[in-house]
């Protein structure tokens, strides 16, 4: 949304052109899913659900992410670098954000998934992980550490996160990140550790290749508009779903189906 366009690029660099574009990807993917019948899950900004205009606030489309069946998750109120914020901070952004993006959808829908924006904190202490490319490093930054984030969750009660760190013993091992994915509980929250990014024919033939149980993959809208080979560009998207849904043994799930899976109410 707006609002993390702002947030997130560089400043003073802010573009509005792209923020209408990443709306129009979202309509297109939206339309390209719908014919392969698969459902996927939209991280959202709860201040792109607030009362305002179009394009900066947008609740009637994240009304119709819904009704084609895709899930709603949380991507903060507006965009922080949760590293640099207070715990309380942290807490009224997932607590509003939740509130709101559940208002717009008349509380049919209990919101339970958070994707933290700029996939920080990446450093998680107990599971090994600890990032010296974040702004805002632990513990001189409390948020900086994944396990607090976990924290504040439980407290506003989310179920799953998808989080995005290396740790050490894989970079010792010379493992891959972004192909190092585990989905499992931790603590009572489902946890979606790691991603790909992207659709290109490298992944396609890794999901085909290997034995994994779960492969995390993501994008963002705006890069499916991209036409010089990113593996997000909308030319990948529909060469990915061209191929992997017609897989007999692949099913597309959003991490809300998998709580029951994994014990978690």
């Amino acid at each position: 949304g707006f609002i993390g366009a702002v947030n997130s690029t560089s400043p003073y660099n802010y573009n509005s052109a792209n923020h209408e574009l990443e709306l129009k990807c979202v309509e297109q993917s939206l339309e390209l899913m719908a014919k392969h019948d698969v459902k996927c899950t939209f991280a959202i900004t709860g201040f792109s659900a607030e009362e305002g205009k179009y394009p900066y606030t947008f609740p009637e489309l994240i009304r119709k992410i819904y009704d084609c069946g895709h899930e709603i998750a949380s991507h903060s109120w507006r965009h922080e670098w949760i590293p640099k914020f207070s715990q309380k901070q942290v807490e009224k952004s997932l607590a509003r954000s939740k509130s709101v993006l559940e208002k717009v959808l008349n509380n049919d829908f209990s919101l339970s998934g958070f994707v933290p924006p700029h996939n920080k904190p990446a450093t998680w202490i107990r599971r090994g992980a600890y990032s010296l490319e974040d702004a805002a490093l632990y513990p001189l930054f409390k948020m900086g550490d994944m396990s607090n984030l976990l924290i504040s969750l439980k407290k506003t009660n989310y179920k799953w996160v998808r989080i995005a760190h290396n740790p050490f013993i894989n970079r010792l091992r010379k493992k891959e990140f972004t192909r190092a994915q585990k989905v499992f509980n931790y603590k009572g929250t489902l946890i979606l550790e790691n991603h790909f990014t992207g659709f290109d024919q490298k992944i396609v033939n890794y999901i085909k290749e290997k034995n994994q149980e779960y492969f995390i993959v993501s994008a963002h809208p705006v890069m499916l508009s991209f036409k010089d080979g990113r593996p997000e560009s909308m030319e990948n998207f529909v060469k990915f779903l061209n191929s992997i849904s017609k897989e007999e043994n692949i099913e597309f799930a959003r991490p809300m189906d998998e709580l029951q899976k994994f014990n978690i109410h």
